[in-house]
């Protein structure tokens, strides 16, 4: 018999590099525990450097607070080295929050990850 579960998946961070650009997939649960590994990596990216980070937010089921700052600071850090970072189509839930916390004014979302490695 199977057994479902209501616990987010496990979190994911899967990374392409196509071209100028990184294209970082997230997936799961960007939770608390994960979230300060994930700004580490995202800063990381960033530092490449590259014209344009790029998170696919479509599989991505929660993200915390701190997982919403590390977003920020791949924005800044991206800004030093004049690139930029563009969200991909996030969740319902994802984009309401983005919308809630007005960091939808700060990034340019799109609805796929080739809509956003051609926008400008």
């Amino acid at each position: 018999m199977s057994q479902s579960t209501s616990s987010p998946s496990a979190f994911q961070v899967d990374v392409e590099h196509r071209g100028t650009a990184t294209i970082v997939r997230l997936v799961g649960s960007a939770n608390m525990d994960v979230s300060a590994d994930l700004q580490d990596r995202l800063l990381e990216l960033a530092d490449a450097p590259v014209e344009r980070l790029i998170l696919d937010l479509s599989a991505l089921e929660f993200i915390s607070s701190v997982g919403l700052g590390a977003f920020v600071a791949a924005h800044l850090r991206c800004c030093h080295h004049h690139g930029a970072v563009k969200l991909v189509a996030p969740q319902p839930k994802i984009l309401e929050l983005l919308n809630v916390t007005k960091l939808i004014k700060l990034f340019p979302i799109h609805d796929s990850v080739e809509a956003a490695m051609t926008a400008g």
